[in-house]
């Protein structure tokens, strides 16, 4: 009876400091973004800094609502769709084959050996440095944004895949093979649950990736899409537009890693990082 009520109690102030935890981050998020504002506008206004080279947060946020306006000149809503469709698809693209490759080298050390170094090499070239070539081999459409992408997100990928592959502890193999486990047994049941951590922190690294992708693509060749919407308003000087874009993708990424932290959440419930 007695450890019951301690274990109730244990688990009533576990949950009080969760509350209070839960209640102090939203408010200090809300205050802090609140202070930076007020610091960003107080900096124009002592040092009489020009819109053209800084805007007023105001004048940013009247950008970034006529964009989201859908009768608008100039609406973001069309540019979201074709910049978030060259992400997605390159992102789970090249995730794909990231995992993939991690799988293959990992069961397989000999090849591992052989195309490592090949594929260090690869990716120690800057990809912008090859992004006039892939415009030329795919065109000024969305595929030569995708193979971009493709080839930014794959690399990190891999990296974490191929050590959460490799991260098993022998002593686990070694007990589940005794007790008569099948290579899929092991695959599915140890090998996999223990390299979801690092390639959960490879996806996210390569999700940030595919957004500088997919601007940069855009910025070089693109008729539609959010880069291209920053270069017009660069040409019109309108920097108050660029940082509605740049609020936009701002909103964009923090969106999309949200979700990945969703899913992690449910996947890898068990880990100590979860838990705590």
């Amino acid at each position: 009876m007695v450890k019951s009520m301690n274990i109730n109690e244990n688990e009533t102030q576990q949950k009080e400091k969760k509350i209070r935890k839960f209640n102090l981050e939203w408010i200090l998020i809300p205050s802090v973004f609140i202070v930076f504002l007020v610091i960003w506008e107080l900096f124009i206004r002592v040092f009489e800094i020009r819109s053209v080279i800084l805007p007023s947060p105001i004048s940013v946020f009247k950008n970034f609502i006529s964009g989201m306006n859908p009768s608008s000149a100039l609406t973001y809503y069309p540019h979201i769709a074709t910049t978030l469709y060259e992400i997605l698809v390159g992102y789970v693209i090249g995730s794909a084959i990231g995992i993939f490759l991690a799988l293959l080298l990992s069961q397989i050390p000999l090849l591992e050996r052989v195309f490592k170094p090949f594929i260090v090499a690869f990716q120690s070239i800057p990809k912008i440095a090859i992004a006039p070539l892939i415009i030329i081999w795919f065109g000024f459409g969305a595929v030569s944004k995708i193979v971009l992408v493709v080839l930014i997100v794959f690399f990190p990928v891999l990296v974490n895949g191929l050590t959460g592959f490799k991260s098993v502890e022998p002593e686990r193999m070694s007990v589940m093979k005794a007790l008569g486990a099948s290579k899929w047994q092991v695959f599915t049941k140890l090998t996999l649950p223990g390299s979801l951590p690092f390639l959960f922190a490879g996806l996210e690294v390569g999700l940030i990736q595919a957004m500088t992708a997919a601007i940069v693509a855009e910025f070089l060749a693109g008729s539609s899409g959010l880069g291209v919407v920053i270069i017009q308003l660069e040409q019109v000087l309108n920097t108050a537009g660029i940082f509605g874009v740049l609020v936009v993708l701002a909103i964009i990424g923090w969106l999309l890693t949200f979700i990945l932290n969703l899913i992690r959440k449910r996947l890898v419930f068990w880990s100590d990082a979860e838990r705590k």
